[in-house]
């Protein structure tokens, strides 16, 4: 075989030969990089290397970006940006709006220059930081209760009843199915007259 490197090589369309999962050799970066600064349009690098549009782009993208030809990391992880500052931030900004989203709280934290391009937390950050770091005080939170549609309070307030232009009469309850006091004789006494 023309590979004797370990892994799942392949020839791609251009005859190339590449191993998959693995960075292309610097040498061939750095000649991407070369030939696109003699003004050699991307398609024409791909061609001529044997090397695909999309890897050439990635590369010559990269560069122009950071000035480095290496390949990036695959599965490394960003270095900590939630700095007690940042997380403090986050914290004020959820007080003052408790139902801002964390991509709104990302922008603001860069409109604000809390943190640049580079320092900002991702989306998925800022969602784990809120609800690990800034998660509301227990006397904030809203008793289960009140959520409950079986609890007494809810039903005495919903128990009113209405008639419809066809003269018949409901009750948000009745609609529920939830029995309300007395609502069962009332019914008995209007059936019979």
């Amino acid at each position: 075989p023309p590979l004797s490197v370990s892994g799942h090589g392949g020839v791609n369309q251009l005859g190339g030969v590449f191993v998959n999962g693995r960075p292309l050799p610097d040498v061939v970066r750095q000649r991407i990089v070369e030939l696109a600064h003699q003004g050699v349009r991307p398609c024409d690098i791909s061609r001529q290397l044997r090397v695909s549009h999309g890897c050439v782009s990635k590369i010559l993208g990269r560069y122009y970006e950071t000035g480095s030809i290496k390949p990036g990391v695959i599965g490394g992880s960003k270095p900590k940006v939630a700095t007690p500052k940042v997380v403090e931030k986050i914290a004020e900004y959820k007080r003052q709006n408790p139902t801002m989203f964390a991509w709104e709280i990302r922008d603001r934290l860069l409109a604000e220059r809390v943190c640049d391009n580079d320092t900002v937390p991702s989306v998925s950050s800022i969602n784990r930081i809120i609800r690990t770091k800034v998660q509301q005080p227990p006397n904030q939170q809203v008793p289960a209760s009140s959520h409950s549609i079986a609890s007494t309070g809810s039903v005495t307030q919903v128990s009113s009843v209405s008639t419809d232009s066809a003269g018949s009469s409901y009750s948000i309850s009745g609609i529920l199915g939830i029995a309300s006091p007395g609502t069962e004789s009332n019914k008995r006494k209007r059936d019979e007259g």
